[in-house]
């Protein structure tokens, strides 16, 4: 008998396996992919000043993770950016090239001394595992979507 590498999750597989219903509130979600990371998610909000042209940070500890979010940031592009976020972790993704790549001394000195075991913020390079947390942030968001697609808001309208 062979052995097998297992094949790495798909992004559908991986939303699917969340059993969510047609349309679920940010909130609902947040709960399905907390239970699915088996901790608490934290989402908190940091001047975009703080760590410039990164629209998402998830930084997982021991005992939970914390997403990073720019607080200035336009509501939908806040959540999409909390989507790909999940989608790096649902992916089960060990890094993505960006906060390693762009501020390794960050994640070396500061992370270590905070209990921090993982870092991947949103990189500009869109290798295989960005497309594929993108791909998981487009399946979430299509969840998110209100079944009316009616809104006040000429933003929110442009995506409808």
């Amino acid at each position: 008998m062979r052995f097998r590498k297992p094949k790495r999750a798909t992004s559908k597989a991986v939303v699917d396996a969340l059993e969510l219903d047609e349309h679920v509130t940010f909130d609902d979600l947040l709960a399905a992919v907390t239970k699915t990371h088996g901790k608490p998610i934290e989402l908190r909000d940091i001047d975009s000043s703080v760590i410039p042209s990164v629209t998402g940070l998830w930084i997982e500890k021991e005992a939970k993770s914390i997403i990073l979010l720019p607080s200035g940031d336009h509501r939908l592009h806040r959540t999409h950016a909390a989507c790909h976020e999940f989608g790096h972790i649902l992916l089960r993704h060990r890094g993505c090239g960006g906060v390693e790549t762009t501020m390794p001394s960050v994640f070396q000195h500061v992370g270590s001394r905070q209990g921090i075991r993982r870092m991947l913020a949103r990189s500009l390079d869109w290798n295989e595992t960005e497309r594929a947390a993108e791909q998981v942030a487009y399946l979430l968001s299509m969840a998110l979507l209100p079944e009316d697609c009616d809104s006040d808001n000429p933003f929110e309208r442009t995506f409808r």
